[in-house]
């Protein structure tokens, strides 16, 4: 039999990022890098990238240059959750809470990998 590649879905993505952001709004700047949230997330960087466009677009979070450069000499970009951004984690997560009560999602999808 083939193993079939687990895939999440937009809502627990985008609540992954929403809730790694939240967590570490009060760290260092440098721990809100991209590859950080790419790994306590579990979602390649292009599709990343994407999300945090269209959050950032709809001022759910806060995109924030930093003085430092990064290999490459770009700018390094850190994010801030909004308040709009945390009334957006709380409505995905009772949208996730419903679907873990209904059976369509396990208990640990409320949870990065990081909290394992």
């Amino acid at each position: 039999m083939e193993k079939i590649r687990k895939r999440r879905d937009l809502p627990v993505t985008l609540y992954r990022v929403l809730l790694y952001l939240s967590r570490k709004a009060k760290s260092e700047s440098d721990t809100r890098r991209i590859m950080r949230i790419e790994r306590a997330v579990g979602v390649e960087r292009k599709e990343l990238k994407i999300h945090l466009a269209s959050l950032s677009e709809k001022e759910y979070i806060e995109p924030v240059e930093s003085s430092n450069k990064g290999r490459g000499g770009h700018p390094i970009v850190h994010y801030d959750l909004t308040e709009t951004g945390r009334v957006l984690r709380q409505d995905i997560g009772r949208f996730i809470q419903h679907g873990i009560d209904m059976g369509y999602y396990p208990e640990e999808f409320f949870y990065l990998p990081s909290d394992a």
